[in-house]
C-alpha cells in the first residue's frame, strides 16, 4: 500500500505512477482509458505474442488489480470509457488545482527516483 498523492499541482508534475513511466496527464488518462481495452498498447509482449498485462507490478500484487468495476471492467476490442473528449476535459479540470506557487516537488522527486534506482 501507498500513499495516495494530492492532486494539487498534479499539471505541473513531470512523471506519474510509481515507476515514473508517464510523463503527462494525457498518457496517464489514455492508460486508464485503454489498459484492458488496448492492453497491447500499453505493456509487452510476450514470445509467444500474448501481452503480459500489469508486467510492471509484483506478483503478490497482480491480483489485487480491479479489473471489475468501472472503468476497469471492459474487455479487448470494447470501447475505452473515456473519449478524447473526455480526457481533455479532465485535463483541463486538473490544470485548474494548480496553485500558482513554483513548483517545489523537484527535490522530492529526485529522491524518490535515487532511491528506487539504488534498490533495483
Amino acid at each position: 500500500m501507498f500513499k495516495t498523492p494530492t492532486l494539487r499541482n498534479v499539471a505541473l508534475r513531470h512523471s506519474f505512477f510509481h515507476n515514473g513511466v508517464f510523463h503527462t496527464l494525457k498518457e496517464v488518462l489514455g492508460f486508464y482509458a485503454e489498459r484492458d481495452t488496448n492492453a497491447g498498447k500499453w505493456y509487452r509482449r510476450n514470445q509467444d505474442g500474448t501481452v503480459r498485462k500489469f508486467d510492471d507490478l509484483p506478483l503478490r500484487d497482480i491480483t489485487q488489480t480491479s479489473t471489475s468495476n468501472r472503468p476497469f471492467d471492459r474487455h479487448a476490442g470494447d470501447e475505452p470509457v473515456l473519449s478524447a473528449q473526455d480526457i481533455d476535459d479532465i485535463i483541463a479540470f486538473l490544470q485548474t488545482l494548480n496553485d500558482g506557487y513554483p513548483r517545489r516537488q523537484a527535490a522530492t522527486e529526485g529522491f524518490a527516483i535515487r532511491k528506487m534506482a539504488r534498490a533495483a
